[in-house]
């Protein structure tokens, strides 16, 4: 009988075309472009970082925590200021306030101690040592009577310029003046919810001027006739109680002046 042979040279060629096959395959199976050759490219806690950065990216990033907000910001200012150290709602170090001072007086005072036993310092000093990443002002109870509407300016725009000389990438928050009783004008004739008013206007348009933020809170503790409401008066017309120091904490941490 007779047996077809096949061609050597078709014997090579079909040698040549396995061994093709065959390197194609195991080079698909390196690169991972066949499925069944390798498993997935990405092991599940590597999706899971990717997960999460992309949730991270997405996230606000204007939007701070509260308490890191709170944390990050020094206070100076008053007795009105004070009363966070006396309700405990904040530590010594994030509170810089004289009572019965103004934006004058307290600049020279070396009132604040930053650690135990540590010396005495000035607010542009304590501020120059913290660097902190804001800073709320608060005055004008007590210097409305005593300067001008241009001494008031000059005197607020001192401090500003020595506190950010102090620390040149603090945030400046100017805080309103808050309203007083309306009968407190029986015993201080000229501090008035009027003047007051008229006082935060040239406040408002100094921080606008400036590139500072204003921090009007005056709505939320006014009374119907726009005086300071019963709810927050510590019962002298004009310092606060704890309610007001719990709502103000809550304000500060919601809107992040």
């Amino acid at each position: 009988m007779y047996h077809k042979l096949s061609s050597p040279t078709k014997g090579r060629r079909s040698l040549k075309t396995s061994l093709l096959v065959l390197l194609t395959i195991c080079t698909l199976c390196l690169t991972g472009t066949l499925s069944g050759c390798t498993q997935s490219s990405q092991s599940p806690s590597v999706k899971l970082a990717e997960e999460e950065t992309e949730e991270a990216s997405s996230a606000d990033p204007n939007e701070v925590d509260a308490e890191y907000y709170l944390g990050e910001t020094v206070f100076v200012g008053d007795s009105r200021t004070n009363g966070l150290l006396t309700y405990q709602l904040l530590p010594p170090e994030q509170v810089f306030a004289i009572d019965g001072s103004t934006q004058k007086s307290i600049r020279d005072q070396e009132f604040i101690q930053l650690e135990p036993n540590g010396e005495y310092l000035t607010v542009k000093e304590a501020v120059e040592e913290r660097q902190p990443h804001r800073i709320l002002i608060a005055f004008g109870v007590n210097a409305i009577p005593l300067m001008s509407e241009e001494e008031f300016m000059d005197e607020y725009d001192i401090l500003v310029d020595e506190l950010t000389e102090a620390s040149p990438d603090s945030k400046i928050v100017i805080q309103c003046i808050l309203p007083v009783a309306w009968w407190k004008h029986e015993s201080m004739p000229y501090l008035t919810n009027e003047n007051i008013d008229h006082f935060n206007g040239l406040l408002k348009d100094y921080a606008e001027e400036n590139g500072y933020t204003f921090f009007d809170i005056s709505d939320h503790f006014k009374g119907e006739d726009g005086s300071l409401s019963a709810e927050f008066d510590a019962g002298d017309g004009l310092h606060f109680n704890q309610s007001f120091y719990h709502e103000y904490i809550e304000l500060l941490m919601t809107e992040q002046p």
